[in-house]
């Protein structure tokens, strides 16, 4: 029996030892770099990250940061990027050597395709930090193995430049040859490269790759590159004088040193006869200099004169420059002879438009009668009509301002086939309106206002006027056909991806989200959502959401709508138009009184549910409140203390704020114009339009800003109103405008 025991005792420690192990193994699985793993990637997605800082990372532990997933070293390294932008000065060099050694695992032990980000991102650092060979060697070791095209684009791309910095220039050179043959995105940086490397091998045609560089490019900071190495290598001597005299020009045009970079290119183009510049580029570059210096006169005189010697393409943009150099210098008639001139003789429809919105501009600013009469003689000849909305949106304004119904008439009338559909639709609706209201001569216009309603229903992308019409159709009978499930035009939009090398793999990009990284992750979105599928922007859009980010979540839904196949249904529009904050809204909307779907709204537009927003005027939170204005509602309900950061009381202070308005003014549209641009303004637009029905009071606000606000809360009033609390339409248009149901 004492053998036995003995026996066992020998068996039983081994195994103990093994469970102990074990043990020991899965606790320290469980944690990363000894912070507990869930605790560690909470911390993560709630952008909480300063501890990271203070965690003991070394080059034996680097690998723990997989056990967070296949990408961490990734992300991790984009977050101490992040936070040495934002951190003390002594703690950077030690962020950034960890965030470096992170990529660096990352491309050596990691999984595509985070290894493939990894590695152009850590051959991106290398160039950065002007560590070229080491760039050179990673880019190559990435293109021994990699075959998908967009990242052997970018890696030949950053070779290139990494050869390029240590003039290794033979095979800059082959690989300039090498991307041509094979077609891959090229830059302008990449023709400075071609001439530098062409001029320190002294190839011959250095210099004419320098002057194409000069000559056919938009200034930029290349060309001030350029200049400095010519000039410290002395070689502009080598260049014709009017040559070398350009190029100063140039370089002087991006220092904005304008006056002198006048006088070198007008001197220069005296001489440059036979091989001139791209005049186009020239002239654009030369009215903009003279535009600078407030020398408009002068500028129109010098680019008619150099016009003369111009092929017809280049004139008429001369022409077209110096018409507009005369209209800022107030010389009317002669702006107006040359910019007709342009639209008489130019090919270019975008040329035409350009100058046909001038000749509108000026005529705007004469008289609203020759506004109208330019605008009959011009509309026919525009290409795009959308590109004089804004002369056609203050145009409309005026006209109701002054009560001028006969023109508001005739410029519907001049308009029919021309005009653009929202403005159409504006148009229809404010004709159809005041014929309605016996301000306007219905005998003036062939159509009654039921046949303007439908047509302001039918055309354009603006809900505003669509729900107005659809509104007042009902009124006169006619049944309603919007349902929250029908498409709505106005997202209605560019469609189709762009099959371009840009494109990020679905997992990286659902990666930042997965470690806080979301302001990264949702510009990485909204810079590439043609190339995205529209089922990443939707999941993104909703874990946003769900995270309680919901102007991020908003802004995307917005490019999801857009490129969607199907129309946008119920849960799309909850995503566009969420119950943010829903229990205080509820609760503030009853205890101000304040139509709740009207709230909502009015929260959403002033900021998207972003309670740290703050404007460039100082408007704080969720309801977008000045301090002043916050103080004075909370003298009301006699809170001593508050935050507006903090949504509730932010919610509290708005709420009271817009109720005061409403009891003052007692009308919505009115209180919601107020909430905008003051109660003192409103009180002045009053005076100034009296007796005109709120939705033609809104329709003459002489800010385009309050006219806009206006339409965008009601269309989002009509929207929450059927989302959650089963209200049509109509009867949500008429808590704005009940005359529209009299």
């Amino acid at each position: 029996m004492q053998a036995h025991d003995s026996l066992f005792q020998k068996i039983s420690i081994p195994v103990t030892l093994v469970f102990l192990l074990l043990s020991l193994t899965r606790c320290a699985a469980d944690t990363v770099w000894d912070v507990s793993r869930p605790y560690f990637r909470q911390q993560l997605i709630e952008g909480k990250w300063e501890f990271l800082g203070e965690l003991r990372i070394e080059e034996r532990n680097l690998a723990e940061a997989f056990r967070l997933g296949p990408g961490a070293p990734f992300y991790l390294s984009e977050i101490l990027f992040s936070m040495v932008r934002g951190s003390p000065q002594p703690a950077a060099p030690e962020l950034e050597a960890r965030a470096e050694q992170l990529l660096d695992l990352q491309w050596r032990r990691g999984d595509s395709p985070w290894r493939e980000e990894a590695a152009l991102r850590l051959i991106r650092r290398y160039l950065d930090t002007d560590r070229f060979e080491q760039a050179e060697s990673l880019a190559g070791r990435l293109l021994r193995r990699e075959r998908e095209a967009r990242i052997v684009y970018q890696a030949k791309r950053d070779l290139l430049e990494a050869l390029y910095w240590q003039e290794k220039d033979q095979a800059v050179l082959a690989a300039l040859e090498e991307r041509k043959s094979e077609q891959a995105p090229w830059d302008n940086e990449l023709d400075l490269f071609r001439a530098v490397s062409s001029h320190r091998l002294q190839k011959p045609g250095w210099q004419q790759l320098f002057i194409d560089l000069f000559f056919s490019k938009q200034t930029s900071g290349l060309h001030a590159r350029a200049y400095a190495y010519l000039e410290q290598e002395d070689r502009l001597a080598g260049f014709p004088p009017a040559v070398s005299m350009f190029f100063q020009g140039k370089d002087l045009l991006y220092r904005g040193q304008n006056a002198q970079a006048i006088e070198q290119i007008e001197k220069s183009l005296a001489d440059l006869q036979a091989d001139r510049p791209d005049m186009e580029i020239v002239i654009r570059e030369l009215g903009a200099a003279y535009f600078a210096v407030a020398r408009h006169g002068e500028g129109a005189e010098a680019l008619l004169n150099l016009s003369v010697d111009l092929f017809p393409m280049d004139r008429l943009a001369a022409l077209e420059m110096a018409g507009r150099l005369n209209r800022k210098d107030g010389n009317f008639t002669e702006a107006k002879q040359l910019l007709l001139e342009v639209v008489r003789d130019t090919e270019e429809a975008g040329q035409r438009d350009r100058a046909i919105w001038f000749l509108l501009d000026m005529a705007a600013q004469h008289s609203s009668g020759q506004l109208l009469e330019s605008l009959r003689q011009l509309a026919p000849r525009w290409h795009e009509p959308q590109y004089f909305s804004d002369i056609l949106e203050v145009q409309i304004s005026a006209l109701v301002a002054r009560r001028d119904w006969p023109g508001l008439l005739s410029l519907y009338g001049m308009l029919k086939g021309y005009g653009p559909p929202d403005a159409m639709a504006r148009l229809a609706y404010l004709v159809g309106r005041t014929v309605s209201l016996g301000l306007a001569d219905a005998s003036a216009i062939p159509m009654p206002p039921q046949a303007l309603y439908l047509e302001a229903r039918s055309v354009g992308t603006s809900a505003y006027y669509r729900f107005l019409a659809e509104t007042a159709l009902v009124d006169l009978g006619f049944p309603t056909r919007w349902t929250l499930e029908e498409a709505d035009r106005r997202f209605a939009g560019a469609s189709g991806a762009d099959q371009g090398f840009e494109k990020p793999p679905a997992e990286v990009i659902r990666g930042y989200f997965d470690y806080g990284l979301h302001e990264t992750g949702t510009e990485l979105l909204r810079s590439q959502w043609q190339s995205v599928s529209p089922e990443l922007l939707l999941e993104t859009a909703l874990l946003l959401n769900d995270r309680g980010e919901y102007l991020r979540s908003i802004r995307l839904m917005n490019l999801y709508a857009q490129i969607k196949a199907q129309e946008v249904d119920r849960s799309d529009l909850e995503l566009l138009y969420p119950r943010a904050y829903g229990e205080w809204i509820d609760e503030v909307s009853r205890n101000e009184s304040l139509p709740t779907p009207i709230f909502f709204a009015l929260v959403r537009e002033e900021s998207y549910f972003d309670p740290g927003i703050v404007s460039r005027s100082g408007a704080v939170g969720l309801t977008q409140l000045m301090s002043e204005t916050a103080a004075d509602s909370a003298r009301w309900l006699r809170m001593e203390e508050y935050d507006l950061r903090d949504p509730q009381q932010n919610l509290y202070l708005g709420g009271r704020h817009f109720s005061r308005l409403v009891a003052r003014v007692e009308d919505i549209p009115k209180a919601l114009m107020a909430y905008n641009a003051g109660l003192s303004r409103l009180r002045s637009w009053e005076r100034s339009f009296a007796g005109l029905p709120s939705d033609l009071l809104a329709e003459a606000a002489p800010y385009p800003e309050t006219r806009n606000y206006i339409r965008k809360i009601l269309v989002s009033a009509v929207y929450y109103g059927a989302l959650y609390y089963d209200r049509s339409l109509e009867q949500t248009v008429l808590l704005f405008f009940p005359g529209l149901g009299q």
